[in-house]
């Protein structure tokens, strides 16, 4: 039996879409990293809490860079470590934020605060998990020079353990999400930013607002970069392969499950309805091609078989060039995509149940309620 529209064409359309979406992803390493002369002053705001394990090698990587930066503030969250201690060893200036108020969350309070003590006029809002490249720091200024507006870069997913490439499938459909407008820029607007590293103007973070304006939002970087759109600002979306890395979970399974369960739902439906439609039917595809070839053996259709195997090897090449692209996750979560593809779904249910259901998640160590929208 030929293959029908639902068991070859549709998945074929929603994986040719992913890959043009995805291939619209600028990298920063492709701009010039040569200094430039520029006016500005710059502050480096780096919102903290408990980040002892990787606040030093943030720092020193800024150290390493070869621009000037006229202050570098570690705004400390009630850290329970010595977060605090290692900055001011790095020679950054520490504050501490007073108690989180209400209606508050605790990234979007840090950042405020940060930006409100720094005297720059030109804002870089690193996430503690971050660091740079030698040259990065030249590269987004010059990008800046040249785009204006708001730069924001999502960073190389940099993992050490096998169980932080189970991020694979959150990277790859994040990625997509924030693409797809690129391929669609008449009829989609930007989701929103990139949330680790961010760079703009002061007077253009003020005139939208700044984190005051998302003060009750998991995800603040998404609904700040809203926040610029509204105003007219540009926001421009860059991958950090080769220049900007994160680690995102190096304390282990349990930190990755409560990291993603805490924001992933929300993002979803904060989305584009058109792509929410295109990443949730490229999910389900993915998923219906192993069942297909599952089915086509148990009922001895070996067409559906044959069909089945050539879209498992088109959906995992198209996956392994994705992730490439957005981490060194190796070729494991593509060739065995399905059962990263499953934990992928089930983080979700669940974070769809914390925060429609309980409206309420948890990270590190503080619970956050959810208002209802």
């Amino acid at each position: 039996m030929f293959p029908g529209l639902l068991s070859f064409w549709l998945p074929v359309i929603f994986g040719s879409l992913a890959f043009l979406a995805l291939s619209r992803m600028p990298f920063l390493k492709e701009e010039n990293q040569n200094s430039c002369d520029f006016n500005y002053r710059l502050s480096i705001i780096i919102p903290a809490r408990n980040e002892e394990e990787n606040l030093g090698r943030l720092l020193n990587s800024i150290n390493g860079q070869t621009i000037p930066v006229n202050e570098i503030i570690v705004v400390d969250d009630h850290s329970e470590d010595r977060t605090g201690q290692i900055a001011l060893n790095h020679g950054a200036r520490v504050i501490q934020v007073p108690d989180l108020p209400e209606g508050w969350l605790g990234k979007s309070w840090a950042c405020w605060h940060g930006v409100l003590a720094s005297k720059g006029d030109l804002l870089i809002l690193l996430d503690a998990d971050v660091f740079l490249e030698k040259g990065a720091m030249e590269r987004l200024v010059n990008l800046y020079e040249k785009k204006k507006g708001l730069i924001s870069v999502q960073p190389y997913h940099f993992m050490v353990r096998k169980d932080e490439k189970l991020s694979a499938f959150f990277n790859f459909i994040l990625s997509l999400n924030m693409t797809l407008p690129l391929l669609f820029r008449k009829i989609i607007r930007p989701s929103g930013a990139y949330g680790p590293c961010l760079v703009c103007h002061r007077q253009d973070y003020l005139a939208a607002g700044g984190h005051e304006a998302v003060r009750g939002e998991i995800l603040e970087d998404m609904a700040l970069g809203r926040k610029f759109l509204e105003k007219g600002i540009p926001v421009h979306l860059y991958g950090g392969k080769g220049t900007i890395f994160f680690r995102m979970y190096p304390r282990g399974f349990c930190q990755l499950i409560e990291g993603w369960t805490k924001n992933f739902a929300s993002g979803a439906f904060s989305s584009n309805p058109l792509c929410l439609l295109i990443c949730a039917g490229w999910v389900t595809f993915c998923l219906s091609v192993p069942l297909n070839m599952i089915k086509g053996f148990l009922t001895q259709q070996y067409p559906l078989v044959i069909i089945s195997f050539l879209l498992y090897l088109f959906f995992a090449a198209q996956i392994g060039w994705g992730l490439n692209r957005l981490g060194n996750f190796g070729v494991g979560p593509a060739i065995f995509y399905p059962l990263y593809l499953l934990f992928f779904i089930a983080i979700f249910f669940l974070s769809l149940f914390q925060t429609y259901v309980r409206r309420q998640v948890r990270w590190k160590g503080r619970k956050i309620k959810l208002t209802k929208s």
